[in-house]
């Protein structure tokens, strides 16, 4: 088994005393952490899981409300110019 040593500030270390106090073993908070965040981290590296697939679960989660306005093409500068033109004009007083 290996020894990690960390370094920890003044508050840390303050957290670290109080959890000890309350009954909180320290290593088996560590050991927890690091298993939660390999969880995080490195798993779904090595599920690859295709983004595609988590953006179609995504939208029929969360679907589109269907009074949006028309959706307007990007890369075409011209409508992008004519839609913001249309955004920015004030009506008459």
């Amino acid at each position: 088994m290996a020894l990690v040593n960390v370094k920890l500030d003044e508050e840390d270390a303050r957290r670290a005393k109080a959890l000890q106090g309350a009954g909180v073993v320290l290593s088996a908070l560590v050991r927890e952490a690091i298993r939660a965040e390999y969880a995080r981290r490195i798993e779904p590296a090595t599920s690859a899981r295709k983004r595609s697939a988590v953006v179609a679960e995504i939208l029929t989660a969360f679907p589109e409300p269907s009074d949006l306005p028309p959706v307007i093409d990007t890369t075409d500068r011209r409508t992008v110019k004519r839609r913001i033109a249309t955004k920015l004009t004030r009506p008459a007083r």
